[in-house]
């Protein structure tokens, strides 16, 4: 199609991008799509190798050509930063996630409304001044059927009505739950004894074989189940029972014959006419020549960094778009944010963990204190986060599980893992970070990647209000350690650089205050879609691939919906 117009061109080919491309190629659409890495087999991304995805991910073919800068203050250069969200090949950072599957819960779409607007956050007594708290233009209720989309489609474990807080659904999951493990015994029985509500968490791992039934998507091919090998949590799954859109979603578009798939191809920016509207992208291909795809309609499906960086690099001819494409309202890059993670560890002289077997996905967790869910009069903070636990337990992953009074080296330290090894495991806490204009992603004015282009650069820190909540829920933790009887309880707070980030082009109804509308459509540029969890206005204790997965189907039912632009 170099030398046609696509009807879509979509760049990044993970989560998001999978799935519009399997919709928007079967509604019979002409869809090429732009991958920044390779597609790799599954021998070379699902080697359980600790040293590598856990302790070195920065050496990862698909992590180290794309650093990011980050600093918690404007006065600071930044330090190059590497991770593997995004995972930069083809089915994306899907391959090596933990597979949890939640979806946000209905007031997670309302907390301008819930929580300040309502007086809540007058109650709590905590002080405001510096965030930019607003509604989604969308609820629950509308992403509904698209959770259960997704749910059906990927192969989702779990048991329905098992969570007091979750939101309504029509079906249960299409699977049931993962096995369950010491840890999840452990913690799930002390926080039933402390009056709280233990549920175990959906995964997005198969359970039994399984393939989608009608009326879903049955050309998706079947997956075997979990052989519970432990590894889930940064590793690829060598069995494929962890779902990825690059065994579920991307097979079935390639069989439309309707796509066409670009690997090693980076998009550089979107172009435009004299009208502002997108006319396609510009690209290095694998030999890193700059090339030119033109498409009727453009869609962004990569991740919150490279979003905002293809934006305030696409400012076209003219002035149009002189601060970036789809930026007329200055928020491009604004309110970025993510999760506090935190830890409680508990450490037991007289009871065998074995953290290391079993599920990484399988999960019990609590929603007591996640969102508006406590009464947090005279808290100083609202929202919460997630508290539960999961992951996985291989030896390199556990190495820096040392209580505070224990060295981290010599033979005191290699005495201590001999025994705790196999006597510890953590409590995962996931707290909210509320938006900020301050809280930002921009270009780094001296740093470029590969291609010459500028990083990415995140400026960021947790206020006032994440500070006071992550010390209540670290309590919450160390009180379920204690009942569930550990003999030593210590916390690690969050590092400085969140997870699971969010933000950098705002949904919204007003066009002076957002980026998107509720169908991820750029109020400046119609025919560009901006797709994932840049999107996002706030966000929940939740990760965010359930529902950046239902953006997605939504989205595309949009598009298709759309027939006069492809005439």
């Amino acid at each position: 199609m170099n030398g046609s117009i696509a009807d879509v061109c979509i760049v990044g080919v993970g989560a998001v991008g999978g799935i519009l491309a399997k919709q928007l190629t079967s509604a019979g659409l002409k869809v090429v799509a732009f991958e920044r890495g390779p597609a790799l087999k599954t021998a070379e991304y699902a080697q359980r190798d600790s040293i590598s995805y856990i302790a070195r991910p920065d050496q990862l073919e698909g992590v180290r050509h794309e650093p990011r800068i980050f600093r918690t203050s404007t006065t600071q250069p930044g330090n190059l930063r590497y991770g593997t969200s995004p995972f930069n090949v083809l089915g994306g950072s899907m391959l090596l996630w933990t597979g949890q599957a939640s979806r946000f819960m209905p007031g997670d779409f309302k907390v301008y409304s819930n929580e300040v607007a309502s007086g809540l956050a007058d109650r709590a007594g905590v002080d405001l001044r510096g965030y930019d708290v607003v509604d989604w233009p969308i609820g629950y209720d509308d992403l509904e059927p698209y959770y259960e989309r997704f749910e059906w489609e990927f192969g989702v474990a779990g048991v329905a009505g098992m969570n007091p807080f979750a939101g309504p659904r029509r079906k249960p999951y299409p699977l049931p739950p993962l096995k369950m493990t010491a840890r999840m015994q452990l913690f799930g029985d002390a926080a039933k004894r402390l009056g709280y509500h233990p549920f175990i968490g959906p995964a997005a791992v198969t359970s039994e074989p399984y393939r989608p039934p009608a009326p879903y998507d049955t050309r998706i091919p079947e997956r075997p189940a979990c052989v519970y090998c432990g590894h889930c949590n940064h590793y690829g799954c060598h069995v494929n029972a962890k779902a990825s859109t690059l065994h579920t979603a991307i097979p079935v578009a390639l069989q439309t014959g309707n796509l066409e798939l670009r690997t090693n191809c980076k998009v550089a920016n979107i172009t435009t006419d004299d009208k502002g509207m997108a006319t396609g992208v510009k690209y290095f291909d694998p030999n890193g020549v700059l090339q030119e795809q033109r498409a009727r309609v453009v869609i962004l499906s990569a991740f919150v960094f490279e979003h905002v960086r293809l934006l305030l690099l696409s400012k076209g001819n003219g002035k149009r778009f002189k601060k970036g494409l789809a930026n007329s309202s200055g928020l491009v890059g604004k309110c970025f944010f993510g999760h506090g993670d935190m830890r409680v560890y508990g450490l037991f002289d007289n009871f065998i963990i074995n953290g290391f077997i079993g599920s990484g996905a399988a999960a019990m967790r609590i929603d007591d204190f996640n969102g508006n869910n406590f009464d947090h009069t005279g808290l100083g903070f609202i929202r919460g986060g997630t508290v539960g636990c999961s992951g996985d337990g291989a030896p390199v992953s556990r190495m820096d599980i040392v209580p505070p009074d224990v060295r981290s080296w010599g033979k005191e330290y290699k005495e201590y893992f001999m025994r705790y090894y196999t006597r510890t495991f953590d409590i995962h806490m996931a707290p909210e970070t509320l938006p900020r204009r301050d809280n930002c992603v921009d270009l780094d004015p001296r740093r470029r990647d590969r291609w010459g282009l500028p990083l990415p650069r995140v400026t960021f820190a947790f206020h006032a209000n994440e500070k006071r909540m992550h010390l209540f829920l670290a309590d919450i933790g160390e009180r379920i350690f204690r009942e569930a009887g550990a003999s030593k309880v210590w916390t690690e707070l969050p590092r400085p650089s969140p997870t699971r980030q969010c933000g950098g082009t705002r949904m919204g109804t007003d066009p002076n205050h957002s980026v998107v509308n509720g169908y991820c459509q750029s109020h400046d540029v119609p025919n560009l879609f901006i797709v994932g969890s840049s999107v996002f206005p706030t966000m929940s204790g939740y990760p965010a691939t359930a529902t950046i997965s239902a953006l997605a189907y939504r989205t595309a039912e949009y598009i298709e919906r759309q027939r006069d632009w492809f005439h």
